[in-house]
């Protein structure tokens, strides 16, 4: 059955994930980078967490976290989404670890900010996870191809992207830290 667009109801409800899919993919890139030029903090946290670390497996972790968000975001599909899955994934089951443990004071997720494992942080990596999964199976295109096949050459999309990311950023690294 197609809709007022032309295309598949099916299609559209997969399509309405594509933004929260690229917000995440993105995040992961916003995040990734800051690991690049400053590992020790992700090193430390998973040092923290009883993991043997090196300041070279924050990196690592920062180049994965580029390499897949970019991946998710210009090439999109069954394969891009596993990976963001798998990644939010292992993020989730970290921050489990990290809040049972008294040494990790901070995720190491953005660098030198300091933001602490807490139940919000695991509950985005869930979602995202989750997102992302339900994409394995019903895969969408690129940021590029979706924003073609939205109102207003994707400009909403694209807003919505650079708006979400951004909003993950602050629930992430400044309402942990509020005592109200």
């Amino acid at each position: 059955m197609f809709g007022p667009s032309g295309l598949s109801w099916h299609y559209q409800k997969m399509v309405a994930l594509a933004g929260p899919f690229f917000i995440f993919a993105f995040l992961l890139v916003v995040t990734g980078v800051p690991k690049l030029t400053r590992p020790d903090a992700t090193a430390r946290a998973i040092s923290a967490i009883g993991l043997p670390a090196h300041r070279n497996l924050g990196r690592a972790v920062g180049v994965a976290e580029v390499v897949i968000g970019i991946a998710a975001l210009l090439i999109g599909g069954s394969l891009a989404a596993a990976a963001v899955a798998l990644m939010y994934g292992g993020f989730a089951g970290f921050i489990l670890i990290a809040m049972r443990s008294e040494k990790a004071k901070s995720c190491g997720c953005f660098g030198d900010e300091v933001s602490p494992p807490n139940y919000i942080h695991f509950g985005l990596d869930i979602a995202a996870a989750a997102v992302a999964g339900v994409l394995v199976f019903q895969p969408i295109e690129d940021l590029v191809t979706v924003m073609g096949e939205s109102p207003w050459a994707g400009l909403p999309l694209v807003l919505l992207v650079l708006t979400g990311t951004w909003m993950a950023m602050l629930v992430l690294t400044l309402l942990p830290g509020r005592r109200t």
